[in-house]
């Protein structure tokens, strides 16, 4: 029953949209109705400044990272390292469904990404260059998220050859779980991406 309320309350902390509350709290708009129509960051920064873009994106990589690093604080009879899979799962699926907004959401990236720090901190760095790169590569948000999302399953792989006796299997499915959901919520993205019709990040107040 424990392990029900948990994945709950990590459903609701999900469906938490920072970028829908800024936009109606500042600007009273709704941000699913502008730009992109799509309740995140990017969209947050294109439509309302780069500063409160920056502040979503950082709340939503912690609303994951927070719980998924204290539950392991907690006494529990199960496996911990399966409760906070299962834990960041139901954080993102609340992200891009929340039960707040109409599940209309934003598609997981931050969320995911705060959530995968906890679990595996190397993932930060790592998945930080790559996102940086690519941005300055491409200036395509959703390309640098792609890729990141792509390549973090064969960095773990890679890693835990080289770190010997580190490697969880069921990390490394969930990695690959991810990347295909992050693939998955981009399918608007790619579509654009392969008409050209896909903004590119500029500079912005």
């Amino acid at each position: 029953m424990i392990i029900v309320l948990i994945l709950f309350l990590s459903y609701l902390i999900g469906s938490i949209s920072f970028a829908i509350i800024f936009g109606f709290v500042l600007k009273k708009v709704d941000i699913r109705t502008l730009g992109s129509g799509n309740a995140g960051a990017t969209n947050v920064k294109r439509v309302l400044g780069w500063r409160i873009g920056s502040i979503v994106m950082i709340l939503d990589f912690f609303k994951s990272f927070i719980p998924i690093l204290l539950i392991g604080k907690l006494e529990l009879s199960l496996d911990i390292e399966i409760i906070r899979i299962l834990m960041l799962l139901c954080l993102i699926i609340g992200h891009v469904y929340p039960i707040f907004f109409s599940f209309k959401g934003g598609k997981g990236v931050a969320t995911a990404a705060g959530g995968i720090t906890a679990l595996f901190p190397p993932a930060f760095p790592f998945c930080l260059v790559i996102f940086i790169i690519t941005i300055l590569l491409t200036r395509y948000v959703s390309v640098a998220s792609l890729i990141t999302a792509w390549t973090l399953p064969i960095y773990y792989f890679i890693y835990t050859i080289i770190d010997k006796g580190t490697r969880s299997t069921p990390i490394l499915l969930f990695f690959i779980i991810v990347t295909i959901l992050i693939t998955i919520f981009h399918k608007k993205n790619i579509i654009r991406l392969f008409n050209r019709e896909e903004s590119k990040i500029t500079s912005s107040p």
